[in-house]
Order: structure tokens, then sequence, then C-alpha cells
């Protein structure tokens, strides 16, 4: 039986194409309704009456953000928690280690990396930075063909063995489905 409506919190675009195109699917068979909210286009009160809004909603809310330089997950979470208020409870936050583009490139075959000219295994993607990221992308591509491309070849299965962020959303928010 499906919930109603679930808000997604996410930083921008990418991180917005990363869910809309591999975990909204998967999340429409718990939720009738998936709905994006880009709060770090909008200032911080705005995004905080939104959370209070949620809040007497009793609406269900995913808040996504990268770890950036936070030394832990729970560093970071706490950072969240001053930032809005205490707005968030630390069940919502799903934490991405190190950034959005780490999950992009952690679900693909060896062979897709190799067509792309990456060269090198990936085994995991935990320490893979936006630069990192931005430095394999192939010459003749821009960034935004490049992510679509990921995505195109993005498997979860593969994403959860090569990410233990993604592996831990998948866990928690989703029940382990892959």
């Amino acid at each position: 039986m499906s919930k109603g409506s679930l808000y997604v919190l996410v930083e921008g675009n990418d991180d917005e194409r990363f869910f809309n195109t591999v975990l909204k699917p998967r999340l429409l068979q718990h939720y009738r309704v998936i709905k994006f909210w880009k709060y770090a286009r909008e200032r911080r009160r705005r995004t905080i009456k939104f959370l209070r809004a949620l809040k007497d909603m009793e609406a269900a809310f995913i808040f996504v953000r990268d770890i950036d330089s936070a030394p832990s997950i729970g560093v970071k979470k706490r950072e969240i928690g001053v930032c809005y208020d205490h707005m968030i409870p630390e069940s919502a936050m799903a934490i991405v280690v190190m950034e959005i583009e780490s999950w992009y490139l952690a679900g693909h075959a060896d062979k897709f990396l190799d067509e792309m000219g990456i060269w090198f295994p990936l085994p995991t993607t935990d320490t893979l930075t936006k630069e990192e990221f931005n430095r394999l992308i192939p010459v003749h591509m821009s960034r935004i063909e490049f992510m679509s491309e990921c995505l195109k070849h993005f498997a979860i299965e593969r994403g959860v063995v090569r990410n233990a962020s993604f592996r831990y959303f998948m866990q928690h928010w989703l029940n382990g489905e892959v």
C-alpha cells in the first residue's frame, strides 16, 4: 500500500536529476507522489518555513546533503540541524559520501567506464569528489551529457556495492530493494 506524498529536499539540479531517474521509480512503489525542493537555491529562512509546513502536515520528507568537508556523517547531521533550526530529524537526513557525483559513477559496469575513456577500475566511489568526477568527463562531452549517459547505464545492484552511502540510502529508505 502506498503512502501519500514524499518530499525530497535536494541541493540542486544534479541531485534532482539522479533522484528523478534512479530513485523516483522505486520511491513511487511506496508513495503516490514524489515532489522535489531545491533548498540550495532558496534562502535558508524560506526552507525553514517549508520544513515547518511539512511538519504541520506530518508529511514524509528526505533531506539530501553531500558530506563535503565534514569529518563524519554525524558531524554533518549536527551542522544541518543547527543550520535549519533543528527542524530536520536525523532519521530524515540522507548524507551523500562524498558528493552526488560519486553516486552517478557507483552504478556502472567497467565496460561502460572503459567506453567513456575511464581506464582505471573503480572498486568504490566513496571518496570521489565533484572535481575528480569532472576530470573524468570525456573531452567530447559536456558535463550534463556525461551525467545523462551515466544515468542511462546506472544499475542499482552495482551502486550498492560501490558506494556505502548509496547502499545505506537503499537500505534505510527503500528497505534494501535492489
